[in-house]
């Protein structure tokens, strides 16, 4: 089940790069890799855990320089995309090594002011273990989701550019195992590349319509029932989720979303029948209905999804909680009321050089949940914009 998150991913990043040198072009993304070092520490959020944080991160970075192929390329000031090959080891024995591949980008400023981001995935070689590791709360399996930002300048060096900055990591199962605390690390970063061609902006003056679209989408969850570090070794639950939401592009990359979400959780029906929470209207109290806002960045054929969602209908999670006697925790409140997601999508039939006009297209993509911080799952989803 977790190899699929490496797997779509590197799907994802082929499509990304490669689309770009279409043979309509003469203009060629220049390739120009990137090493880099960042060591840090673990930022310590759970009691119990190993108390030696020292982490170092040393990768490659095989990424290209985009020139223009795709109109997309100026708005974002001509990003570097690639992926990262990372190799982590820890100072806590607990915590072992790891093995990162994470399809990222690069903008930077005329004052050589980067920002980077990027979502991937993480082999963890001692995840949590009952008998053996039983420190390790961070992280759960052995496959994770990993997430880098980074911010820094560049400084350019003869025919060489070195980075000096921050690197946050983020590293999380999305709670398809526990426990998940997930792991955080801080880290200073140095890197060195190649120095970077100048590229010019010559924005196209663009008539585009950008008419309201609707989205019709459903999704495939995957998620253990439990607290962060409770219920530890239970099953993997599947729940259902259909949206449908309006959207409205704008300024040729944006497209902002809002709609409703109505989920069924497995997870929830089998605790209700188990300890006979509710005696009718199982498979509706098994339910919850989310209204959202959202916005999207558009880079050629892939958005990067963002959604800030409220339960308008969420009963079982706030029984769960009176029952449990923990209702009255005000993190708690706000759990039963926030849900946010945050994702990849892909427009495989989408053409190039059309910027955010995504309507009528066919969509697939990934998601993570969360009730306001804590990762709730997965989610694999296929959806249509008409």
């Amino acid at each position: 089940m977790d190899n699929k998150i490496g797997i779509f991913f590197l799907i994802l990043l082929h499509q990304f790069i490669f689309a770009q040198n279409d043979s309509v072009s003469n203009i060629k993304n220049k390739f120009n890799p990137e090493f880099n070092i960042n060591s840090g520490t673990i930022l310590k959020n759970y009691p119990g855990v190993p108390s030696q944080n020292l982490v170092n991160y040393s990768s490659i970075n095989l990424s290209f320089q985009t020139n223009g192929s795709d109109k997309w390329h100026q708005f974002y000031n001509f990003p570097k995309i690639g992926v990262e090959s990372i190799f982590g080891i820890f100072q806590s024995k607990e915590f072992g090594y790891t093995i990162g591949v994470v399809p990222n980008m690069v903008f930077k400023n005329s004052k050589n002011v980067y920002f980077k981001i990027g979502m991937g995935a993480a082999y963890f070689n001692k995840p949590f273990d009952f008998i053996t590791n039983n420190r390790n709360l961070y992280i759960g399996y052995k496959f994770t989701n990993m997430t880098l930002i980074g911010f820094g300048r560049g400084f350019k060096i003869g025919k060489l550019s070195m980075n000096l900055g921050l690197t946050f990591s983020h590293c999380s199962d999305g709670h398809t195992a526990l426990p998940n605390v997930g792991m955080n690390s801080v880290l200073f970063n140095i890197g060195l590349m190649a120095n970077e061609p100048k590229i010019k902006r010559n924005l196209p003056q663009l008539n585009l319509k950008n008419k309201f679209i609707y989205t019709v989408r459903t999704s495939l969850g995957l998620h253990q029932f439990g607290a962060t570090t409770k219920a530890v070794g239970g099953p993997t639950y599947p729940s259902y989720h259909a949206s449908f939401y309006v959207s409205k592009p704008y300024k040729n990359i944006h497209v902002v979303d809002a709609g409703v979400v109505v989920s069924y959780y497995t997870s929830f029906h089998d605790y209700i029948v188990n300890e006979e929470v509710y005696k009718k209207n199982i498979n509706l109290k098994s339910s919850t209905g989310v209204i959202f806002i959202g916005h999207e960045f558009v880079f050629g054929k892939l958005g990067f999804s963002t959604q800030l969602g409220i339960y308008f209908y969420n009963p079982f999670f706030i029984q769960q909680k009176k029952l449990e006697g923990t209702w009255g925790n005000l993190t708690q409140k706000l759990e039963a009321f926030n849900t946010n997601r945050l994702g990849l999508m892909y427009y495989p039939f989408k053409k190039k050089n059309t910027l955010n006009q995504i309507k009528n297209q066919l969509m697939i993509g990934m998601f993570i949940k969360a009730n306001l911080g804590q990762a709730d799952m997965f989610e694999y989803t296929v959806g249509y914009r008409f």
